[in-house]
């Protein structure tokens, strides 16, 4: 005998009455369901249309009122790295310091010398001359 070889069905062996009976049965039960299916489902009608309105809350429970407080500060990120600068130079010495001191004085006196000895009064009657001498200010006499 092969192991694929095709049988007819007088070849297969009887079924008995009872299963026969069943196969009857369930074929007549979907032939019907199928058929009643459709007439049920358009009975039915359309769908119902969609909700426009939510759903009412929950009797006893209060709606969420507004949330009063200091407002959420800025989101900050994380912290700059370390930035590794060279480190500062050394001090001078105490003879370049020396050295170097009555040049930084003279620089100061010009500096400063300059602008008080010779800007500020020029300033000083520059506005004199915008303004006059009561300085845009009237002044009220009770005379």
């Amino acid at each position: 005998m092969e192991l694929f070889a095709r049988r007819s069905f007088e070849d297969a062996p009887p079924l008995p009455a009872i299963s026969r009976r069943l196969v009857a049965v369930l074929a007549l039960l979907a032939v019907l369901g199928g058929s009643l299916l459709p007439a049920a489902r358009a009975a039915a009608g359309p769908p119902p249309p969609p909700d426009w309105h939510p759903a009412p809350p929950p009797v006893g429970v209060a709606p969420p009122g507004p949330v009063y407080g200091r407002p959420p500060g800025p989101v900050y990120g994380p912290p700059p790295g370390v930035i590794y600068a060279p480190p500062p130079p050394p001090p001078l010495p105490i003879a370049v310091r020396v050295i170097y001191a009555p040049f930084y004085v003279t620089g100061l006196v010009i500096r400063y010398g300059v602008y008080y000895a010779i800007v500020a009064p020029l300033e000083v009657l520059g506005r004199a001359l915008d303004y006059g001498v009561e300085g845009g200010v009237p002044r009220h006499h009770d005379d």
